[in-house]
């Protein structure tokens, strides 16, 4: 069902956001508000506050925020219209538009002729397996450790070297050339004829989350030659590898009974780990873990376990995994391979099962495994690298119940990142400070690094930025006389603003939230937190004057002039002697004193 804006916001008016988190958690009456233990990260003591005039939550030490609907998407991990319908419910709410089925598989017509071309295709392959010329084929599995039983379950096979034979047998079986050439498999000669660009590779078939065979990787069985060792399908109308995680089909069941799903590189681990018993496993086949992988992942419920391999690339894919797992809620360990030059597959093979087994149960958290590999690989080349990764460790460091691992945690950074021990220590002091007094998000997620020489211009865009989220006065003062925020989350963030606003002729920072969680912008989740630390603030004005927005209004044209006038001092100083930098840097200061003097006398 799309986006229904109206239906949304007449949820939301009918739910009561205290009641809808009180059917999940304890919640404790504070003031005004209402707070109580975060669900969304490992707290003890209640950081999560609910505004009810607002209508809002917000956790001070993990940053998650939002509205109703927001809560019941993060609790219940679930998609957003089954939210909407949840919260509904438990408002008591009733609308016929809520009974409409969002997500009903629907059978194509169009597609279901590409399906039956692969599922014949596919049987084709096994066949070829198992004759003559499959051989060499065949060979090539047993000698990869790979027997019956798994060929069979994972369907392997072998595409015969005359590739036109494989053309002539799906024709044989009614499938038209464009059916054929739709799943991507055919190409064709200089001659014009066509043929299989599998021919002569062995097979492996790819899946999909229903267990339909929508593409496949062929191997070369020679090396040495001049021939790509895999030849993988192309994107088709069924194969969008965004939406494939090699054997989800078989190991999301598993993973359930099991209570884990490990992600993998490619479906030789996938092949190691089912030849120990294990199926709850997936690949990820040499692609980024996408937005849909995480969705997957998600409906599964359970611990993540990711295994890549342990060179620089996997490790490095591994720190980006860990971190969108991190900021989607899905709880996760990591195998701790950092520096291993084996994979599962070869571990198996070279030093048999139990070696797997005790390599794959050497699970550490995300925090030690960063440490290790920033050590091992130490990639934070500049001090604002250096601050950005201290700050993803403030929260770990807060958390820390003895003194002995605190120490610990801070020699390792303080070597890692070359800042003194102490004052990393400072910070965590001031950090659990802020914490007692609800201004922990302020140390924390306030904490930019190349925000902090911006101090001025961050202010005044907050404000305007604040003020639009409230007052259509002030989105019409952005558009006449400001145009774009210099901050990019806060241009975002005023964009959707201005899309609320030409829709409705009115603006709630509710419908906001709503509207970004509902788009498919990738970080939403930081523009919703803006938008509810900004909320959750008590320093703004509660006038929304025609002053104020003038005064908005000078602040970011002279801080904006001041960056523009330093990036043309840096560059003409670029190439020139120490005494001619300095020449140029004092007749720059001398400059700005008087054009200060002068502003002073105008006032």
């Amino acid at each position: 069902m799309p986006f229904d804006k109206d239906l949304i916001e007449s949820v939301l008016k009918h739910a009561d956001i205290v009641k809808i988190i009180s059917s999940y958690l304890s919640v404790i009456k504070k003031g005004k508000d209402y707070v109580a233990i975060c669900p969304f990260h490992d707290d003890t003591n209640p950081s999560m506050h609910i505004n009810p005039e607002k209508q809002i939550f917000k956790c001070f030490v993990c940053g998650t925020g939002g509205s109703a609907i927001t809560f019941v998407q993060k609790y219940e991990h679930i998609n957003f219209m089954d939210a909407v319908r949840k919260v509904a419910e438990l408002s008591g709410y009733s609308d016929p538009r809520l009974e409409q089925k969002q997500f009903v598989k629907k059978v194509d017509s169009k597609l279901e002729p590409l399906y039956k071309c692969t599922r014949d295709l596919t049987l084709y392959y096994q066949y070829a397996l198992g004759t003559e010329e499959g051989r060499e084929g065949l060979e090539y599995f047993e000698s990869r450790h790979l027997d019956s039983s798994l060929r069979a379950k994972y369907q392997l096979g072998y595409a015969f070297k005359d590739g036109e034979a494989t053309i002539k047998f799906l024709q044989s079986k009614g499938h038209s050339l464009k059916t054929i050439e739709d799943i991507g498999i055919s190409t064709i000669y200089s001659s014009g004829n066509i043929y299989d660009r599998n021919q002569g590779r062995v097979i492996f078939p790819i899946c999909n989350q229903d267990g339909d065979v929508v593409g496949y990787s062929a191997r070369r069985l020679k090396d040495g030659t001049n021939e790509a060792k895999y030849v993988n399908s192309p994107e088709t109308k069924i194969f969008v590898k965004s939406n494939i995680l090699y054997n989800y089909h078989i190991a999301k069941e598993k993973a359930r009974i099991a209570g884990y799903i490990y992600v993998l590189e490619g479906f030789m681990d996938v092949f190691a780990l089912a030849r120990i018993g294990i199926d709850s496993a997936v690949a990820i086949m040499g692609t980024a873990l996408t937005k849909e992988h995480i969705q997957m992942l998600r409906k599964l419920n359970v611990e993540v376990r990711v295994c890549l391999d342990g060179d620089l690339p996997g490790q490095t894919a591994t720190i980006k995994i860990a971190r969108e797992l991190t900021n989607e809620g899905i709880p996760f360990r990591i195998v701790d391979n950092v520096g291993s030059t084996m994979d599962p597959d070869e571990i198996l093979n070279n030093e048999g099962p139990e070696q797997l087994r005790y390599y794959l149960n050497n699970l550490i958290s995300r925090e030690d495994f960063a440490l290790n590999y920033y050590k091992r690989s130490n990639p934070l080349k500049t001090v604002e690298e250096k601050k950005a990764f201290v700050k993803e460790f403030i929260p770990i460091l807060v958390g820390v119940k003895t003194q002995l691992e605190l120490d610990s945690y801070l020699r390792k950074i303080a070597d890692i990142t070359g800042f003194e021990a102490e004052s990393i220590r400072d910070l965590v002091k001031r950090a659990k400070r802020s914490q007692s007094e609800n201004k922990f998000n302020e140390v924390m997620y306030d904490f930019h690094p190349e925000r902090k020489a911006l101090k001025k211009l961050e202010n005044a865009e907050r404000e305007l930025l604040y003020q639009m989220l409230l007052n259509v006065s002030a989105i019409k003062y952005y558009e006449q006389f400001i145009g774009n925020f210099y901050d990019v989350v806060y241009r975002q963030i005023a964009a959707f603003v201005i899309e609320i606003y030409k829709t409705d002729g009115q603006i709630d920072p509710l419908s906001v939230i709503s509207l970004i969680e509902s788009s498919d912008i990738e970080n939403a989740d930081e523009l919703i937190r803006e938008i509810t630390n900004t909320m959750s603030e008590t320093t703004h004005p509660d006038f929304c004057s025609e002053e104020l927005l003038d005064n908005l209004k000078q602040s970011i044209q002279d801080e904006k002039q001041s960056l523009f006038e330093k990036e043309v001092l840096a560059e003409s100083m670029k190439g020139k002697s120490p005494l001619e930098q300095a020449r140029i840097l004092n007749e720059y200061n001398r400059r700005r004193a008087k054009k200060e003097l002068n502003d002073e006398e105008d006032n």
